[in-house]
């Protein structure tokens, strides 16, 4: 008897192996094995893993000891390698239409994949005709489209919005340009509404009333409001009236100083056209700024902006450029052999006028560099997120290679390199509102990825041992990507 269930077992097994059918496996277009993924989203390190690309999108992130139905058209085998997202360079300018090729080059090579725009859009109503919102919409398509290599453009800012003290317009440009009264200031958010913006920029030269309209006036249309914070409103005031996005290392650490309230009311009477206003002289304000901190106001402001929800884009290597402009070996960078003599020119002139400064207000902007390391890394502690952006095209911010600085100062400024690539990859998809397409590595996000030879988690410097991008599932490997800045450096020789 026991036999006999025996067989018959053996003969039901048998025959339910021959019904089994085997699922085919899947065509993807990439597969990259063996590979350790860090994954900024999670914070999570996993060694050993395969990720499978098809088309745009990872389809999956799996141990590489567990078999995959999926046949890849394209196998890299990355063992002893890193895997990080496509890094975002979250305050660029592109500057149409100057020639957009080299800057694309130069941060697809450095494993850009994502930018924000910072200044997307042109006067139009005041007779501007090139680098309009049309210009950098048909770009943003192109490269959408794959029709021209080059990171995806996430956001685009209008032109800076400056007050009347700061911007001179043409006898005929409509007044609400440069807002005075709150009326021209809700007419200028309808224009920029209907023009089709992303958001709309500010400077800190708006006046008070102005920008009060300004702010009530986009929260209407929901559209959002970041730049440069205006003089009266103050870090934590242009935060509570909604705005985004803070620029720049200097306003926060304005509002760490008990020069704050001064300086404030002083720049804002200028802004508002008071008789007799006058600015503080640049030594004044970068003195009075680093030699008033107050670290009890600053934790207060810092607490309150890190509820908000607000998010702090430092830039610091614009600061860093007004610290070291007469140092020769920064001046003599490598990276400068990539940028188009018309710019290097521009640039040469830049580092020369601040170069020349007096001695004290050259040390002053120095100690204001270094206090701004400081103050993010207090920001940082405090909860507030902070993004990584570089003003890339600004003097001496070379697009791609800039950013792998910024993310070097931030962790001289006390931030973990795992934190230093949350600045450029988790924090901007969670301040853009898409973190199901970008910032980490997991099923469904977009095939934005950068393969590195060494690991940034030990030395954030390793962020630049690229050997791989991969940009909206485009595969470049590293003789595409030194095709890419040949062909800049090309562009940018000297005529003979």
């Amino acid at each position: 008897m026991q036999v006999l269930k025996a067989a018959f077992v053996a003969m039901a097994c048998a025959l339910l192996a021959a019904c089994r059918t085997t699922a085919p496996a899947q065509p993807v277009s990439l597969a990259i094995v063996n590979v350790t993924v860090i994954d900024p989203e999670t914070r999570r390190l996993l060694p050993n893993h395969n990720v499978y690309v098809d088309g745009d999108r990872i389809l999956a992130v799996i141990p590489a000891r567990r078999r995959a139905p999926y046949v890849p058209a394209r196998t890299v085998d990355a063992t002893g390698k890193y895997l990080i997202p496509g890094l975002m360079d979250m305050h660029v300018h592109l500057f149409l239409p100057e020639p957009t090729a080299p800057s694309l080059n130069l941060l697809i090579a450095n494993g850009v994949t994502g930018i924000r725009e910072m200044s997307g859009d042109c006067w139009e109503a005041a007779g501007a005709r090139k680098g309009c919102i049309s210009d950098y919409r048909r770009l943003q398509g192109r490269i959408k489209a794959g029709e021209v290599a080059g990171p995806e453009i996430l956001s685009l800012a209008s032109t800076m919005v400056m007050g009347p003290t700061r911007l001179k317009l043409p006898e005929n440009a409509p007044s609400f340009i440069t807002p005075r009264t709150a009326g021209e200031a809700r007419t200028l958010v309808r224009h920029l509404h209907g023009r089709g913006v992303d958001l709309v920029k500010t400077h800190d030269s708006i006046p008070p009333a102005a920008f009060a309209a300004l702010m009530a006036e986009a929260r209407l249309l929901g559209i959002e409001v970041s730049g440069h914070v205006p003089f009266d409103a103050g870090t934590l005031g242009a935060i509570r009236q909604g705005f985004r996005s803070i620029e720049h290392a200097r306003d926060p650490l304005y509002d760490c100083s008990r020069y704050a309230s001064g300086f404030r009311r002083q720049e804002s009477a200028v802004a508002e056209e008071k008789p007799g206003a006058e600015r503080p002289t640049n030594l004044v304000r970068l003195t009075r700024t680093v030699t008033e901190f107050d670290p009890s106001l600053c934790r207060s402001m810092l607490s309150e902006f890190a509820r908000s929800g607000a998010f702090y884009v430092p830039t610091h290597v614009t600061r860093e450029m007004e610290a070291l402009a007469g140092d020769p070996s920064y001046r003599n960078a490598e990276p400068r052999k990539y940028v188009l003599p018309e710019r290097n020119k521009r640039w040469e002139s830049d580092l020369a006028e601040t170069a020349g400064l007096p001695a004290e207000e050259r040390a002053a902007l120095e100690a204001f560099f270094r206090h701004g390391l400081t103050i993010t890394g207090l920001a940082h502690r405090a909860g507030v997120p902070i993004m990584a952006g570089t003003d890339a095209n600004d003097t001496m911010i070379v697009p791609g290679f800039s950013l792998h600085r910024e993310l070097r100062l931030l962790t001289q400024a006390g931030l973990s390199p795992m934190d230093a690539l949350r600045a450029a990859t988790a924090i901007p998809a969670a301040y853009l509102r898409r973190t199901d397409r970008y910032g980490g590595i997991s099923a469904g996000k977009e095939a934005d990825l950068v393969l590195l030879g060494a690991n940034p988690l030990a030395d954030i410097r390793n962020s630049t041992a690229i050997e791989l991008v991969v940009s909206d599932g485009q595969v470049l490997d590293r003789s595409a990507l030194d095709a890419l800045l040949a062909e800049v450096e090309q562009a940018a020789r000297p005529p003979a």
